[in-house]
């Protein structure tokens, strides 16, 4: 950032959907500093940087925005027409791999692995299907 640029900060809440974690994960990341929050003179509340969020996403292993497209357990079942725990089993027998993010115990699910998985199967991969829905980051 060049020196008189404003930086964009986020609010525990808009970095919360982003991620797709509870907003208290957020305050328990910065809590125990996965993320550095940006406290705003004046202000007691958190707010993170761009830059934050993108260290995040790099230190968990994502590249650029693939961190903006990973599911849940019951959204991969819906996509597989399985039930959750039939996932969670898969995951037990390394059938599919999970993303675990940081501070938490929430699975997730990148499009590469379903994918790889869907093409074990004999399925069309998930950009051929209408009724999936990742979930959206800016």
């Amino acid at each position: 950032m060049r020196e008189g640029e404003a930086m964009e900060l986020y609010r525990v809440s808009e970095v919360a959907e982003m991620l797709d974690v509870h907003a208290n994960t957020v305050r328990k990341w910065a809590k125990a500093n996965i993320l550095q929050p940006v406290k705003l003179p004046g202000s007691r509340y958190n707010r993170f940087a761009a830059e934050e969020i993108d260290r995040l996403r790099t230190h968990t292993g994502f590249p650029g925005h693939d961190v903006a497209r990973l599911y849940r357990v019951g959204q991969v079942a819906e996509m597989f027409d399985v039930h959750p725990n039939t996932i969670s089993k898969w995951v037990r027998e390394d059938i599919l791999c999970t993303i675990k993010l940081p501070g938490s115990n929430y699975k997730r699910f990148t499009p590469q692995e379903l994918n790889r998985l869907r093409q074990e199967m004999g399925l069309p991969p998930m950009e051929e299907q209408a009724s999936d829905r990742p979930v959206p980051i800016p």
